[in-house]
């Protein structure tokens, strides 16, 4: 079974909403699907572009629409920067939608963000 159509809609506007327009040069919020599974990603441009070099990306979240329960999805954590495939289940539940268990990685999210430039330093 893969994820329902408007499923994903709702994903690509949680993810345009969650990067201000002025900093979507310097970073995007993504997702990727593999049948029931979503990965949500912060992905950011190449260091040097002139080399050609794609964005990257880092897994933020992953949600599965798995047993013991069918039909509720569950929300995954990376265990680790250097273990891009080890996650961890959130012990908080499952919850009937998915975009219910992103509320709890917003804050992960946001603080990914690149720093804001305040204007010149005053000294």
């Amino acid at each position: 079974m893969s994820v329902p159509e408007e499923i994903r809609v709702r994903l690509s506007h949680w993810c345009t909403a969650h990067v201000p327009d002025d900093e979507r040069a310097l970073r995007q919020i993504a997702y990727t699907t593999s049948g029931d599974e979503v990965t949500i990603l912060d992905r950011r441009p190449p260091t040097f572009p002139e080399l050609g070099a794609a964005w990257t990306a880092t897994p933020v979240a992953r949600l599965r629409r798995d047993d013991p329960e069918p039909g509720l999805w569950t929300l995954h954590r990376p265990v680790a920067e250097n273990s891009p495939d080890a996650w961890e289940r959130d012990v908080a539940g499952p919850a009937d939608d998915p975009l219910v268990l992103l509320a709890r990685v917003e804050d992960a999210v946001r603080a990914a963000a690149p720093p804001r430039n305040t204007g010149p330093a005053s000294g």
